[in-house]
């Protein structure tokens, strides 16, 4: 009888030991879910249905990560119970080929909405993970593309499993051929070394109107401004005098991971203050 209650009390060990490493852990799976069902209810509630999901921004020490969040996200999103139409990510590189974008770094509403204006897009989502003592912080952000609206903002945090380590240094950029983005990978941001206000235009003076234009712009190896694309635009003529200001300006030019000048694409604020 001894012999059977020991070995009954071994099996039993042997399976309080078996679901103890088998029973699954709170990891991202939970933090992301969650995250993705909070959105989803708010894009449902604002009426809106289809949504791009732009690769998460990341420090460059976490390099890799953005892009497994971003997927992680996109799924869970798409198996919400508010019937999210889910973009897929091979179209989005598509739109960002030909901007001359790459798929990081996008950073702000504003250039993301920009991006999706000629698509049948609803809703741009950007993200950004940063790293904290107790592990990541993720924060992201849904716009509605046709006025760049900020629909949601919310944030969460999560451990940075041995899983998630597995992804640093591991993104995988599809062979796209876009220019860099100034400040990520390795390169810098060009410094302004001539860059006069742009001049109001004679129709904002009669209107008493100011405002910021939002452009993005290609900054050459020799300092020099190309490729402008308006990102947000004012009335009155200001977007035209931000252009023909923009045009003319000369930056230090950014460099690459070797420290030789480099071609970036950067955004740029024109300002119009009247006093």
């Amino acid at each position: 009888m001894r012999f059977t209650v020991l070995g009954a009390f071994r099996i039993l060990l042997a399976a309080v030991f078996i679901l103890s490493v088998c029973t699954p852990t709170p990891a991202q799976e939970s933090q992301i879910d969650t995250l993705a069902d909070q959105i989803a209810a708010s894009l449902s509630h604002a009426k809106l249905k289809t949504v791009m999901v732009f690769d998460f921004d990341e420090p460059d020490e976490l390099d890799g990560l953005g892009q497994k969040l971003a997927a992680d996200f996109r799924a869970a999103l798409a198996r919400s119970a508010h019937g999210i139409q889910v973009g897929d990510r091979a179209k989005l590189l598509e739109i960002l080929q030909k901007r001359n974008y790459g798929p990081f770094g996008v950073g702000t509403g504003d250039i993301a909405c920009w991006l999706l204006q000629e698509t049948n897009v609803e809703v741009t989502i950007i993200g950004n993970v940063s790293k904290e003592k107790s592990g990541l912080k993720i924060s992201v952000q849904a716009f509605r593309v046709r006025d760049t609206h900020r629909v949601a903002k919310l944030m969460t945090s999560m451990p940075l499993t041995e899983d998630l380590k597995a992804f640093i240094g591991k993104s995988e950029k599809g062979g796209l051929t876009a220019l860099p983005i100034a400040g990520k990978d390795g390169y810098s941001t060009p410094q302004c070394i001539s860059c006069p206000p742009a001049a109001f235009s004679q129709q904002a003076i009669a209107h008493k109107y100011q405002g910021m234009v939002l452009l993005a712009v290609t900054v050459d190896e020799n300092g020099n401004a190309k490729n402008i694309a308006v990102v947000k635009s004012e009335s009155f003529g200001l977007t035209e005098q931000a252009i023909a200001a923009v045009r003319k300006w000369r930056f230090k030019p950014a460099t690459g991971p070797g420290g030789k000048p480099a071609v970036v694409r950067v955004p740029v604020q024109v300002v119009f203050h009247l006093y």
